[in-house]
């Protein structure tokens, strides 16, 4: 939610009109105007934040082409990690269980 800071505010009413609203709402005449009252104004983050949200649950947890591919690629032996590789995927690893 966002706040606008740079928004107008309505001046505080005089203190002898305050004696003069208290009477007239006494006879039963009611001021429509609120005198500091506050305004928020929300920003369309929320609503947007919610679309890009059910896009994103729109694709699958496990996208079956790329396993499918990689699949492939172990059996026919054209899939190779570089021990670099190997190493990263174990320090990554270990951070994660260490973090949770």
């Amino acid at each position: 939610m966002r706040i606008d800071l740079n928004a107008i505010i309505p001046e505080a009413p005089d203190p002898g009109q305050a004696a003069k609203s208290a009477s007239q709402a006494g006879s039963g005449s009611l001021s429509t105007g609120l005198a500091g009252a506050d305004t928020a104004k929300f920003s369309g983050d929320q609503g947007r934040v919610q679309e890009l949200a059910s896009q994103v649950n729109q694709f699958p947890e496990i996208r079956q082409d790329k396993v499918a591919a990689l699949q492939r690629s172990m059996q026919d032996g054209s899939y190779e990690v570089t021990p670099s590789q190997s190493a990263e995927a174990l320090i990554s690893a270990m951070q994660i269980r260490s973090a949770a």
